[in-house]
């Protein structure tokens, strides 16, 4: 009994934290996806390697400075000499110390074109980086609101077929009334009891297809699928969708504004930067270098006036690897594929979307009109049922066509939204 009585507590506060928090809205999910997706922090990290590329490559330019210190204490033992002559058994042992300091500038100067091509290449990548964030951003706020709308759809969907049982029940129940009236035979009973019982399996299955439509936009926006997740449904869902632009003009705005298109740009651009880069290996390299060396045997020396005991040089060094040769181009032109198979890519969504969404919006007002008509013959065939003129095959056939026209409804109503939502997404926002 304790074990009942707590899982039945359990239940209880489950559910009445279900109904405590607020349903979940499109922007809300959009919101929550947005930061806690694993795919867009894997793509802001390697938008922020980017940027320290592009740190690491203005270095290239900077002045370089060198600098070396030592000291050094070194023990000298020989044989003893006394005019010349070595004494038996006797050694010289001496001590020298050596203090030494070098310093070094050295500053590019000439490199044939590498250091600037390379700075600007990494820019490029930088720029590239950031206009993935905003793709991906693009398409994580599409997959919500796909996932939002197709659990919109299944809800909707659940309603109608539940609408549609209700009509059996009372279906049935209304043939047993006749029947024991005397107006209507066991068979006709039996066929309105197998419907009731279809209609509930099939309202029964479309729980669990809600079931599989919530946990997968509770995996989208990033929440925990084992918690209540309600959403609230967006005002215009049941208005008529918009009306689809232009396909050329839409085509061109998006070749203009998809983050997708500007990083395939960019990353083409770069590739032509790091092969122009790569032409630098050809030319010799230019460095203007200069040195102060000082060593000496005592530390009162060693630090004393700097011009004593010490060297000051300047070069201009060249240096030229004759072997060296030019990368291949292979990634330049497979940056100029990838770049051209985008623009095609977006230009065929862009299409796509404006197709839907001027056949959704044909078909919902077509849906609509044939709900009011459903409704109408329904209600004529009761009433035909009513006066005994109508038979049970004749309303159960309208109950169909209401219950699929209604469908229809939700169906080319939803399938607007997500077109929108596609279109907006291959327009880039």
């Amino acid at each position: 009994m304790v074990s009942r009585a707590l899982v039945f507590a359990v239940m209880l506060s489950t559910a009445a934290l279900a109904q405590q928090r607020p349903p979940l809205t499109l922007d809300e999910a959009v919101r929550i996806a947005l930061q806690r997706n694993p795919d867009l922090q894997r793509q802001v990290l390697l938008a922020l390697s980017a940027e320290q590329d592009l740190v690491i490559s203005r270095s290239s330019i900077l002045p370089r400075v060198d600098f070396n210190g030592s000291i050094s204490r070194t023990r000298t033992a020989g044989s003893l000499f006394l005019q010349g002559v070595p004494v038996a058994g006797q050694q010289s042992v001496s001590f020298n110390n050596t203090f030494s300091a070098n310093l070094t500038l050295r500053q590019l100067v000439f490199d044939g074109g590498k250091w600037w091509n390379n700075l600007a290449a990494s820019d490029l990548a930088l720029q590239a980086g950031n206009a993935q964030v905003d793709e991906q951003r693009l398409q994580i706020s599409y997959l919500v609101e796909q996932r939002f709308y197709e659990l919109v759809r299944a809800q909707r969907q659940l309603r109608v077929l539940a609408d549609a049982a209700a009509r059996s029940r009372d279906q049935a129940d209304y043939t047993q009334r006749l029947f024991e009236g005397g107006r209507a035979t066991q068979a006709d009973v039996y066929a309105a009891r197998a419907n009731r019982d279809n209609d509930e399996v099939t309202r029964l299955g479309q729980e669990r297809s809600v079931e599989l439509a919530r946990a997968d936009l509770a995996v989208a926006v990033g929440v925990d699928p084992s918690e209540p997740l309600a959403v609230a449904e967006p005002q215009n869902l049941m208005t008529d969708p918009a009306q689809p632009p232009a396909a050329r003009d839409a085509v061109e705005r998006a070749l203009q504004q998809r983050p997708s298109l500007k990083a395939f740009a960019l990353t083409a651009e770069q590739n032509r930067k790091l092969a122009s880069a790569a032409k630098g290996d050809y030319w010799p390299q230019v460095l203007l270098e200069a040195g102060w060396n000082r060593n000496t045997g005592t530390l009162n020396t060693f630090v004393g006036d700097p011009s004593n005991n010490s060297q000051l040089s300047g070069a201009v060094v060249l240096n030229w690897n004759l072997f060296s040769g030019l990368n291949t181009k292979a990634t330049v032109a497979k940056a100029e594929n990838d770049l051209q198979s985008g623009r095609r890519s977006v230009a065929s969504d862009v299409e796509k979307a404006v197709a839907q969404l001027g056949t959704a919006r044909q078909q919902a007002r077509v849906a609509q009109q044939a709900e009011l008509t459903a409704k109408e013959g329904l209600r004529l065939a009761k009433t035909r049922q009513e006066v005994g003129v109508g038979t049970q095959l004749e309303v159960r056939d309208a109950e169909l066509k209401l219950t699929q026209a209604q469908l229809n409804v939700v169906g080319s109503l939803v399938d607007g939204r997500e077109a929108e939502a596609a279109l907006r997404r291959a327009q880039g926002g």
